[in-house]
């Protein structure tokens, strides 16, 4: 059999229209999972197995051809397996594909992150984003500070803790702080990070920077990990307080990408200001290169969040000017592994 050529030369008729057809492709995605959640498709098959179309639908209370249609689709965007499909038949089987176990676990009942990014898409989706850009109330926007305990533990856990094993994996891999020993992690949430390295480096000693709330927060969880005498905190909000001094390693992980770059100019300014002669900037961020549907994704849900600026997901290149301007030379930079969304650049001040 001959084989098929996939890829359209770029600049070609077709690849524009593949190009057209991916944007309208991501919404048919998106209305798919959200109904492959709502109906808790993840649970039954993670519970009982592949199943075929027929039951699946009489169990959902699916119109039979319909439901069909909606399964091979859910199959076609990598969420769910076919198999014995050849005819398009009701016996068609249905299981998780591997991708689905990935996000909602083997039992279809995990993945409250994914969940969570789902729930947020469709508390948006029935909003005139015309209306919204021409200045209409955000309902249950996200406000800075966060206000509640409730709400910084949401977001410190749900949000932080559970998502934190990309960067942590990146930073140790990038070995940008591997003979630091006073570290000053800024905006450090719980302490997670901070623990997590200093499990790796014995030698360390980590300072969390944090609001309030989330100090309060972080206290708790290092106590938790027995790391009251490694880690401490240091309540501060980075945009009234200057920082401790006397650092010789200060950490930016997974901060800076929910600030513009005046806001980061201003931060970079005040490490300048505090760290000790000699020291090391280390920022850990997922950038805009090699990240374009990711950086689509959140720079949308921040249309919404009033309290957050512009521009956030940022390249290399602005990082490098910023840094310029506040007096740093970038030193090395480790691009963003496989496993994970996040570079490192770490950076030294200029005499």
């Amino acid at each position: 059999m001959k084989h098929l050529e996939l890829l359209p030369p770029e600049g070609s008729l077709r690849a524009m229209d593949n190009d057209f057809y991916g944007m309208v492709g991501g919404g048919a995605r998106l209305r798919l999972l959200e109904v492959f959640i709502d109906l808790q498709i993840p649970e039954l098959l993670g519970y009982r197995g592949p199943l075929p179309a027929q039951q699946i639908c009489a169990l959902l209370g699916l119109n039979l051809h319909r439901g069909w249609k909606f399964l091979h689709l859910l199959a076609l965007s990598g969420l769910l397996e076919e198999s014995n499909g050849v005819y398009s038949g009701d016996e068609t089987l249905f299981g998780l594909s591997a991708n689905a176990t990935y996000y909602f676990g083997p039992t279809g009942t995990e993945g409250f992150f994914y969940r969570d990014l789902v729930a947020f898409w469709k508390k948006v989706a029935n909003l005139s984003l015309i209306d919204v850009l021409r200045g209409a109330p955000v309902p249950e926007g996200i406000h800075w500070p966060y206000a509640t305990p409730d709400s910084v533990a949401h977001f410190e856990y749900y949000w932080m803790r559970l998502t934190a094993a990309g960067s942590i994996d990146t930073l140790l891999q990038s070995q940008a702080v591997v003979n630091a020993h006073q570290l000053l992690d800024i905006g450090g949430g719980d302490g997670t990070v901070g623990c997590a390295l200093c499990s790796a480096y014995p030698d360390l000693q980590v300072t969390v920077f944090n609001l309030p709330v989330s100090a309060e927060l972080a206290r708790t969880h290092i106590a938790e990990r027995h790391m009251i005498d490694r880690v401490q905190v240091h309540e501060g909000d980075f945009f009234k307080d200057e920082f401790p001094t006397g650092f010789d390693h200060v950490l930016f992980n997974r901060t800076l990408a929910d600030w513009q770059p005046t806001v980061c100019k201003m931060l970079f300014d005040k490490v300048r200001r505090s760290m000790a002669p000699g020291g090391k900037l280390v920022i850990n961020e997922a950038m805009l290169e090699g990240n374009t549907d990711f950086t689509l994704a959140w720079e949308f849900r921040y249309i919404f969040y009033d309290a957050y600026g512009r521009a956030l997901f940022k390249p290399l290149s602005v990082y490098k000017q910023l840094l310029e301007d506040a007096g740093f030379r970038i030193t090395k930079v480790t691009p963003m592994r496989h496993e994970a969304f996040y570079s490192v650049i770490e950076a030294e001040a200029v005499h």
